[in-house]
């Protein structure tokens, strides 16, 4: 599958790093600059997440300055904590007399067991992050995806390394004039499954066997991992556009995302994985798109990010990049 294009082709947001290659962890920052559109679903059984209520449609807050992506589980939910300082220094949020209280719901994922688990993204860390958030932006072993990987059925010396990874879909005109609305994802990948290329089937990242790439869909029914006791996986993400949504909206452009999720990510969604998608929309591109036609592009969009987290992710910690663990065969 090709993709290209980046989640800040989507004009309005900006994307920000920490990395912490030492330690194997970080945290990684969308920062909008007007207030945004946002929506999230979650799949996976076992999520970690801050300030994600007031996505739900019928929540009163209308609207979010920045989402948080981070390593740490549970600890890292500290990040974003530093995402909101920045922001209050900067007048962002809403005003409450002389305060304002900025908006920025987060998602986890586990790394804990990759390098050094006792450092965490940290509030300053978060606050870094934002500091440095700009159009352009690193992939790979960067931000939240500094501590992924993936393809973890046959445990980890044959798993996979993860990572981030953006890609964005331009979509027409309906009128033929002008530029059409873009839809833009970043994906942080830190899956129990492989991870399968949608349009030629095949598999860029499986548990690692003398035969090459396993198929973790056959492992997982065939031979069952034991039950590891906690939760060590999983994909979150952003998906975005420019295109006008209201909150439900917003929800149901996450919802596409997760297919994009469950379309290359195999398997996903599992009782050890805690998938969430965040939908965005800055709302700057004042046509109208088709819902479905969003949805269609959101899928791709997904589907690309993810697979330029595999394609993009360097070697780190003992774990081989796709590319390899492909040369080691070869």
């Amino acid at each position: 599958m090709e993709y290209s294009g980046k989640i800040t082709d989507v004009p309005g947001l900006t994307v920000g790093h920490h990395t912490d290659l030492v330690n194997g962890t970080g945290c990684t920052v969308v920062l909008c600059e007007e207030p945004a559109i946002a929506g999230m679903e979650i799949r996976g059984a076992a999520p970690g997440s801050r300030e994600v209520a007031l996505l739900d449609p019928l929540a009163s807050a209308q609207w979010i300055n920045a989402i948080v992506l981070t390593g740490g589980s549970a600890f890292g939910l500290d990040a974003p904590g530093g995402v909101v300082r920045y922001l209050e220094e900067k007048g962002v949020g809403v005003k409450f007399g002389r305060t304002r209280i900025p908006l920025v719901p987060a998602a986890v994922v586990f790394d804990l067991g990759f390098i050094n688990g006792a450092v965490r993204p940290t509030g300053d860390d978060g606050y870094a992050a934002a500091a440095s958030a700009s159009e352009e932006f690193a992939v790979g072993n960067a931000g939240a995806g500094t501590g992924s990987t993936v393809a973890k059925l046959l445990g980890a010396a044959s798993s996979i390394k993860g990572g981030v990874g953006t890609a964005s879909v331009r979509i027409p005109s309906a009128s033929g004039k002008g530029a059409g609305a873009t839809v833009g994802a970043l994906m942080v990948v830190n899956a129990i499954g492989g991870i399968v290329d949608p349009e030629s089937g095949e598999i860029v990242a499986g548990p690692r066997t003398e035969d090459g790439f396993a198929d973790s869909i056959d492992l997982m029914i065939q031979a069952p991992p034991k039950d590891r006791g906690f939760f060590q996986n999983t994909t979150i993400g952003v998906v975005a556009t420019d295109a006008p949504l209201d909150k439900i909206g917003a929800t149901r452009l996450a919802i596409a995302g997760q297919d994009g999720i469950a379309l290359t990510v195999r398997p996903s969604h599992t009782a050890n994985d805690g998938d969430a998608v965040f939908g965005l929309s800055t709302g700057l591109h004042q046509d109208p798109v088709p819902g479905d036609v969003l949805h269609a592009a959101a899928l791709k969009a997904v589907a690309g990010a993810i697979l330029n987290a595999i394609d993009s992710a360097e070697t780190l910690g003992g774990v081989k990049s796709a590319a390899d663990a492909r040369a080691i065969r070869q």
